[in-house]
């Protein structure tokens, strides 16, 4: 359903008239695969342009019954330290830091690339009483080393599951997620991959924060450095940081405060068209901008 709902997505994106998207598996015959992939294909028939078809799944919260003592900040921006997603992470992380939760964190397209270094962040994962994953959205899911971390994190719990099967419920995994266009809802598809994750990794879901023009707006820069537009988005993280100490979930009452763009559509549009034009301007082609070169003429 996530995969379909991102497709359907995307499809709308680039204007297409009808779409049709699902998933074959390595164990399916080719009998099988055709028959699936003629059926998505009479679907296309009834199928409406414009209009996404798919529900994404709901995955309950799942508190913890008590108060958490350690916290894992995952940022998976490549980015690191003078990222968005690190800046958010990290103002959250110095809230628990001062109720005297252990607080650590790793950056994922770092460690990634060192075997070393997975091996430590792997072990930081098990010994941690709550995960957050912090991340940019990249074409409405999440940064490839990103999913490879996740991907690498849930093979390790499932062969560890399956000799202690308590442990890993007994931890919460949460998620912030920032992407540049105004309306957050954006998010909502990675958001979706994210809690599925937790549910299959046996982590307890403890909600999720999504932020719209994240990089407009922080750009990497320490929250406490910003003017007051930055007001409603700490009082959300400060919400979620008090919770999520208590071992609960994020509330509600933090997402309402994110739901409201911070800057409006037609001023991101405005900004936007200028930036473009700016930097066509430097390459000599303003005049270029709207051409539509794969634009197929009918005869």
């Amino acid at each position: 359903m996530i995969f379909q709902h991102l497709a359907q997505r995307n499809a709308i994106n680039l204007h297409a008239k009808r779409s049709a998207a699902g998933v074959v598996t390595a164990d399916q015959t080719d009998a099988e695969i055709q028959c699936s992939v003629q059926g998505w294909l009479n679907e296309l028939d009834r199928r409406a342009s414009g209009r996404l078809e798919t529900n994404l799944p709901i995955t309950e919260p799942s508190p913890r019954p008590s108060p958490i003592r350690s916290a894992l900040l995952l940022v998976g921006s490549p980015r690191t330290r003078k990222s968005t997603s690190h800046s958010l992470g990290s103002y959250l992380f110095e809230r628990l830091s001062a109720q005297e939760i252990e607080t650590k964190t790793m950056h994922i397209h770092t460690s990634i690339r060192s075997p070393e270094r997975m091996k430590i962040l792997l072990e930081a994962v098990e010994t941690s009483d709550l995960v957050l994953l912090a991340f940019p959205l990249y074409v409405d899911s999440l940064p490839a080393p990103t999913i490879e971390a996740l991907e690498r994190i849930a093979a390790q719990r499932a062969s560890k599951m399956k000799t202690n099967s308590s442990q890993s419920h007994r931890q919460l995994f949460a998620v912030i997620s920032n992407c540049g266009f105004p309306e957050p809802h954006h998010n909502v598809t990675a958001l979706a991959i994210c809690a599925d994750f937790a549910r299959q990794a046996g982590f307890g879901w403890a909600g999720s924060l999504a932020l719209g023009a994240g990089e407009g707006m922080v750009h990497g820069t320490p929250l406490n450095e910003l003017d007051g537009r930055a007001l409603p988005l700490r009082k959300a993280l400060d919400l979620a940081a008090e919770a999520l100490a208590q071992g609960e979930v994020i509330p509600q009452e933090a997402q309402n405060l994110l739901a409201k763009p911070f800057i409006p559509a037609w001023m991101y549009r405005w900004m936007g068209i200028y930036g473009w034009r700016q930097q066509a301007k430097q390459y000599g082609m303003e005049r270029s901008l709207k051409r539509r070169p794969y634009t197929i003429k009918e005869r």
